[in-house]
């Protein structure tokens, strides 16, 4: 698979509706979810901050399949906002606590239960609960611009998008010596 051809973030945003599909979920932003009429609820899936881990600063070149020299790939953590809709504030809390116990369920992704074009770049992704203050969660409503709402935030870490970076490596050069010559 070409890298141009994956697209990493969204693959983990597509992990997370895929974990939450009996939940009806969603990936509008925030300003504009509603229900429909036959709807009894749904539960947002908003990406709302990618931050480089500094983790990943600390690793080193690898070499890849055709023994080339590969540079570190980029390590992410995304931060999710997940904001239950329901008739009533009810059905809101229990589709919250539903999406909850999933993602607690599955709080470590690993490699058979991780879509291929994750498999191919890592072999687990960690979801974590964000214990976020009503006071930082606020903040993010309101740089969204919207009314506040009930809402979680969840980690998901790490997430390596592989750099295009390579350089072949150093061909080993003899050098026979003629220990005679040298006297």
């Amino acid at each position: 698979m070409a890298l141009s051809a994956v697209n990493i973030i969204g693959d983990v945003t597509q992990l997370l509706e895929d974990l939450l599909a009996g939940l009806s979920p969603s990936i509008s932003p925030l300003f504009c979810l509603t229900l429909g009429t036959n709807e009894k609820g749904k539960i947002n899936i908003y990406l709302y901050q990618v931050l480089e881990s500094p983790h990943g600063k600390n690793s080193t070149w690898r070499v890849g399949p055709g023994g080339e020299r590969e540079y570190p790939p980029l390590a992410l953590k995304l931060y999710y906002l997940l904001t239950p809709y329901g008739a009533d504030l009810l059905t809101e809390h229990h589709i919250l606590g539903d999406a909850m116990r999933v993602l607690y369920d599955h709080g470590m992704v690993r490699d058979a239960d991780l879509p291929e074009s994750l498999r191919l770049v890592t072999d687990q992704v960690a979801i974590i609960l964000m214990p976020l203050q009503l006071e930082e969660l606020t903040r993010i409503w309101s740089a969204l611009q919207s009314a506040y709402r009930l809402s979680v935030a969840y980690e998901v870490r790490v997430v390596p998008i592989r750099s295009t970076i390579v350089e072949p490596m150093p061909r080993r050069v003899e050098t026979k010596i003629d220990r005679y010559a040298l006297r």
